[in-house]
């Protein structure tokens, strides 16, 4: 499994779920070749429009093992289940 969050590097610097990987939705179009098509793909954003836009683009990249975090990283803080705060320039995608 692979948790892919489509925020901005600025939010990210909040916080990220622990290994995730950062790709802004603006730039994941041109950063699919990125990611394995052989792994559950969950995608997340801060409250969830843009993974949800993010979740079609992958659709229709040919994507088939794809899941949307309801409600985003702001519903995985709330609910008190762990993320880290990224170090210097680690937020940086």
């Amino acid at each position: 499994m692979v948790v892919l969050d489509v925020r901005e590097p600025g939010e990210r610097a909040s916080g990220v779920i622990r290994k995730s990987l950062g790709i802004p939705l603006g730039k994941l179009e041109s950063r699919i070749a990125d990611l394995d098509r052989g792994k559950l793909l969950v995608v997340h954003c801060k409250g969830g429009y843009r993974s949800s836009i993010a979740t079609s683009m992958l659709r229709r990249a040919g994507f088939r093992d794809i899941a949307n975090l309801n409600g985003g990283f702001d519903a995985w803080k709330s609910a008190g289940s762990a993320y880290v705060v990224p170090e210097g320039n680690a937020n940086k995608c």
